[in-house]
Parts: C-alpha cells; sequence; structure tokens
C-alpha cells in the first residue's frame, strides 16, 4: 500500500488541512479542484481511513486526519532535504537556500514566496521547514537555515527582525461552552477556565511577554499544555477539555466544536504576530530577493 503513495498526495494533503477548503487548495497548488479531489480520495482510499470530513461550507480534520498531519510534514521536510542534499551536491550548480516558518500560526497569513523565488534561482536547491520560533532562531544563528518566519516576541540575539504582522488573540472555546453565549470575552471571565498554554521552554520570549501582562492585570488561570500542532489543540477544545488564546488569524481554521470570541482588554499590553528573522552576515543574493518578495506581498496588520 505505501509504494503507491507519493509526496504529491502528501503535498495535496497539507494544503487542504492548511486551507480547509478544495478550492483555495486548489488555488495554492495552481491545479483545478476536481483532480485535487480525486487524489485526496485517492489517497483516504489507499490508507483505509477518511482524513477529512467534507460539509457545504468547507472541510475539517478527522481524528485519523489530525493524527496524519504532523507526521506529514515530517515526512515532506526530510524529503527536502534529501532533495537538497543531492541538488547541492551538483558540480557549479547554485547551492542551498532554507527557509523556515513557524508552526503557530496558519500558513495562510505567510508569503508564499517560494514558487516565484524558485523561478527566479532555478540552480539553488531551495526547501521550507516548520518549526517552533526559538528552534528556527537557533539554527539560522548555527548556520543550517538562511531566513525564517518566527512569532513576534521571540529572542533573537545577533538578527535582523522585521515585524510582517501584528494581530489581536481570540478565546478559542468549545461550542457547548455557557461562555459561548457571550459575543465578546475579557479576562475576568476566563479566571476561573482551564486554559491551554505551551510550555515556556517552546518560547521564552513569548511566553514572557504573556506572563508579564497576566501579572499586571492578576490573571491565574488553570493551564494545561498546549499541543504543538494547532489542530490537535482545537481538537482537544471541541471535547471540552479547556480554552485557548490563540492568534486571530488562527480563527480561518475551522473545526465542528469550536466557536471564537474576541478577547477585550489586551490591546494594551499583549499581542501576537509574525516577523521575519535572517543574519545581518548573510549576502546571499536569495535572501536579498527573498526579503523583496515578502515586502510586496506582505499581509495586512488585523488589529
Amino acid at each position: 500500500m505505501n509504494e503507491a503513495i507519493d509526496l504529491r498526495q502528501f503535498r495535496y494533503f497539507l494544503a487542504v488541512s492548511e486551507t480547509l477548503n478544495f478550492g483555495r487548495a486548489a488555488a495554492r497548488l495552481h491545479i483545478s479542484q476536481p483532480p485535487l479531489s480525486r487524489q485526496i480520495r485517492q489517497l483516504e482510499n489507499l490508507l483505509g481511513v477518511e482524513l477529512f470530513q467534507r460539509t457545504r461550507t468547507g472541510v475539517t480534520l478527522t481524528a485519523a486526519g489530525a493524527a496524519f498531519l504532523p507526521e506529514v510534514r515530517r515526512t515532506l521536510t526530510q524529503a527536502e532535504k534529501a532533495i537538497a542534499a543531492a541538488q547541492a551536491a551538483r558540480a557549479g550548480k547554485g547551492g542551498h537556500f532554507c527557509i523556515g516558518y513557524t508552526t503557530v500560526f496558519d500558513r495562510s497569513v505567510i508569503p508564499d514566496v517560494l514558487e516565484p523565488l524558485r523561478q527566479r534561482f532555478a540552480d539553488c536547491a531551495i526547501v521550507t521547514q516548520g518549526k517552533h520560533s526559538i528552534r528556527l532562531v537557533r539554527e539560522i544563528n548555527n548556520g543550517s537555515m538562511d531566513v525564517a518566519f518566527i512569532g513576534l516576541h521571540t529572542e533573537a540575539k545577533g538578527l535582523t527582525v522585521q515585524t510582517l504582522r501584528q494581530e489581536p488573540l481570540r478565546v478559542a472555546l468549545p461550542a457547548h461552552h455557557p461562555l459561548a453565549r457571550k459575543r465578546t470575552l475579557g479576562f475576568f471571565d476566563l479566571r476561573e477556565q482551564v486554559l491551554f498554554r505551551f510550555e515556556r521552554r517552546l518560547n521564552p520570549g513569548f511566553h514572557d511577554h504573556c506572563q508579564a501582562f497576566f501579572e499586571r492585570i492578576d490573571f491565574k488561570p488553570r493551564t494545561l499544555p498546549e499541543p504543538d500542532d494547532h489542530h490537535i489543540l482545537l481538537g482537544l477544545i471541541a471535547e471540552g477539555q479547556g480554552l485557548a488564546l490563540i492568534p486571530a488569524s488562527l480563527t480561518q481554521v475551522r473545526r465542528k466544536g469550536v466557536v471564537f470570541r474576541p478577547l477585550k482588554g489586551a490591546d494594551d499590553g499583549l499581542s501576537s504576530g509574525i516577523a521575519v528573522a535572517y543574519s545581518p552576515h548573510n549576502q546571499s543574493p536569495v535572501l536579498a530577493h527573498f526579503l523583496a518578495l515578502v515586502q510586496a506581498q506582505r499581509p495586512p496588520d488585523t488589529r
């Protein structure tokens, strides 16, 4: 069975998972929707499981799809590393350029510059890797990565950091939760709730930014460790295990059983967003062109 699955189907699955819409996924992949739907259905048949729940308004990941997603990301990352290693070994060719992106934000709000960059530098092996921001910074500093989209407030000493987007936080909560009846929520509403929160080791800078704000307003909720993948996080929220504060862009990721509410009181000192980080000593022409493409596609500020 596994021999019949190819990487193209993995890429198609990833695009649908990140957009939760076959039309938008097809546009991102530069193909029409019918062949995309056929490939996803073929992948499900080969695996023997349904990866998506299809509705009139879109799709959501099934439990099998949510479990499959992080493994697909790892597989595609490793495949790109293998391809890059082979291409970089070609004598006299254009080398290797690695782009990282934070997995905290939905990929739809990160500038899509990969294809035009590959067209401009056809002889260069250009690969992407999705990781936590602190790991992206570490890899830029040790030279194994050229540039990365990181979350704001990540400690990035020695790097040039350019803010691309700032956005408010939203409350993600179970649709059946009593607080879901309210149009907006404040920190007072959340004081007695269980809140998913990522561990400090995953990003000390952003953790400390949030903690300083929470201490200033005397906000001390009960917490649970936040899972690495936001699809898994939303699944746990749908099950009623807790609430979460998430970037506003993640509300585009629809999950049955989860609703999102604006958060009052966070404007004065609590923020999230995306920045691009790179070494000021990196003189690569690929990096210069990358930065120009990013600025041309700079997403709007949602504050």
